[in-house]
């Protein structure tokens, strides 16, 4: 087994989608998390991230933290259950932007805000990456095959666009049936168990 830098360089390219199954607030998540999102180590990238438990504050430090930089271009969907139907856009300077939706139920929504982001950026000179925080908040308030359906239309978009798409689940929280309904969507699932990551691309590890 190696880290999960290895594992990313070792096998994921432009256009693909990953499952990250980690364990939530252990420090092994943050860091694969900013590793999957500056391919090669570079932070010249647009990054998008769709954050349900993380505050876009906390996401944006993590950069600084543990990339070293920000990226190009970042876009942050803070999606904000408590926040009704509003929707309201904050400029933190020109190349970051965070966008609050509320109603997590509302997929068509969200889905429209992460296409218009991915539109943007389609033909950019810039890698794409994607992160999505995560699959075991948006089970909250979703059942799994509306989680499933919605999913396979955000990945086959990112797979458009050429973005390198991850997506967080805990496995901890999750019957291994969900576990495995959700993996058919992923051509790579990058694990962290006993302390080490390991990597099963379409059903090879």
């Amino acid at each position: 087994m190696c880290s999960v830098t290895e594992q990313s360089q070792a096998s994921i390219r432009p256009g693909d989608n990953v499952l990250v199954c980690c364990p939530s607030f252990t420090s092994a998540e943050p860091r694969a998390c900013l590793d999957l999102l500056t391919p090669g180590g570079s932070t010249d990238v647009h990054a998008l991230s769709v954050l349900f438990t993380q505050s876009p504050g906390d996401h944006i430090d993590a950069w600084q933290r543990i990339a070293g930089a920000y990226p190009t271009r970042m876009r942050i969907v803070a999606v904000d259950a408590d926040a009704g139907s509003k929707r309201t856009t904050e400029a933190v300077d020109t190349d970051r932007a965070v966008e609050r939706v509320g109603s997590p139920h509302n997929l068509t929504r969200l889905g429209v805000r992460v296409a218009d982001c991915l539109d943007e950026w389609d033909g950019s000179a810039e890698s794409v990456v994607v992160c999505f925080q995560s699959l075991t908040t948006l089970l909250q308030y979703v059942d799994v095959e509306s989680a499933v359906e919605f999913l396979d239309v955000v990945a086959e978009r990112c797979t458009a666009t050429d973005a390198i798409a991850h997506y967080h689940l805990d496995p901890q929280a999750h019957d291994e049936g969900t576990i495995d309904r959700l993996r058919e969507l992923f051509g790579t699932t990058l694990t962290f168990e006993d302390g080490e990551w390991s990597a099963d691309v379409d059903g090879r590890e």
